[in-house]
């Protein structure tokens, strides 16, 4: 019996890097994309040409200043339809997520969505069971007492509402969205249409859903906050959910795992551990507290966000990317 035959390589198309990571023609929407992480990889999209990027937020005098100072940037911007679009939400609210997506579909200059990455959050309640005078553990009844004095309602529900059931809700209300990308990409790509001729229609990757998560949901130590990180072990897994639900309508998901990257969650964090994230450039850190000895940055973060979105990782479904300096290995942790 002969030997199974391997394909050629001779015969394979030669891989051009440059197009394997580009996003050319990916229309995406990012909730929390006027600052942070979400900045940074509205950042990273724009410079690898993405033709339009929706960021949302309840904050739109943000969004507008994080819009303009991106459009401003890009040089093919110019007297040309803006890379970057502000829109005005609350994830929590289904209204207002219904408004979102109305604004998206009745856009003339797309209509559909490529790719939604779900990225607003919040810090949460922070009770340590440390004495911040003393360095101490605190006794049994001290920690039971200050725990219990978080508001339920106001500050766990509230931890929740955003960094889990914004990301199921905003899901649900940008599936259509979602679809529509899809099938455009197969009309475009049923025509012969190439990247270079009519409208640019992104078909390079079924459409994606991207959860912006946490290490902290993979720590068992929770330096971030107890219902931070228990709510980001739920985001995980809503995204885990989604990998396996979406797939047979066409659609992806796949989430990110961040460590310390500069934000206004991480920056109690890093002042605890005496790193500062003033002066801008790299920022360096303890390697007690992150193994690296440096906070991520936009390079960091402009990886994974172009990995996933591009080419390179059409073939990642189901994935959990955790980026973190090696911090998650100085804790207990769980799989993922």
């Amino acid at each position: 019996m002969s030997a199974p035959v391997a394909a050629s390589s001779a015969t394979a198309p030669p891989i051009d890097v440059s197009n394997l990571f580009s996003v050319k023609g990916l229309v995406a929407l990012i909730t929390g994309g006027g600052s942070g992480i979400g900045l940074m990889m509205t950042q990273s999209l724009a410079s690898a040409g993405a033709k339009r990027i929706y960021i949302a937020g309840r904050r739109l005098s943000v969004l507008q200043s994080a819009a303009d100072k991106i459009n401003s940037s890009l040089p093919q911007n110019q007297g040309q339809e803006p890379v970057v679009v502000p829109l005005e939400c609350d994830v929590t609210s289904p209204s207002s997520l219904s408004s979102l997506v109305s604004s998206i579909s009745s856009d003339p200059y797309t209509g559909y969505l490529n790719l939604l990455v779900c990225n607003a959050g919040v810090g949460g309640p922070q009770v340590s069971v440390v004495d911040k005078e003393t360095g101490q553990s605190k006794s049994l009844s001290e920690f039971r007492e200050q725990a219990l004095a978080v508001d339920f309602d106001k500050e766990w529900e509230q931890t929740f509402r955003v960094n889990v059931g914004s990301v199921w809700y905003t899901s649900m209300a940008c599936l259509k969205l979602l679809e529509k990308g899809n099938t455009l990409a197969a009309q475009q790509q049923q025509e012969g249409q190439g990247q270079g001729e009519g409208q640019v229609v992104w078909r390079e990757s079924a459409s994606q859903i991207v959860v912006t998560s946490s290490i902290a949901a993979l720590n068992k130590a929770a330096p971030g906050g107890w219902a931070y990180g228990v709510s980001k072990a739920a985001a995980t897994h809503v995204g885990k959910q989604l990998a396996v639900l979406l797939p047979r309508w066409g659609i992806r998901c796949n989430v990110i795992c961040p460590g310390l990257f500069p934000s206004e969650m991480a920056a109690p964090i890093v002042q605890a551990a005496g790193g500062s994230m003033t002066g801008g450039g790299v920022i360096p850190l303890d390697k007690k507290t992150v193994p690296l000895g440096r906070m991520g940055d936009e390079f960091d973060m402009a990886g994974q966000i172009l990995y996933l979105a591009s080419r390179a990782g059409a073939y990642l479904n189901g994935n959990v990317i955790v980026v973190d300096g090696g911090r998650l290995t100085t804790f207990p942790s769980t799989g993922y």
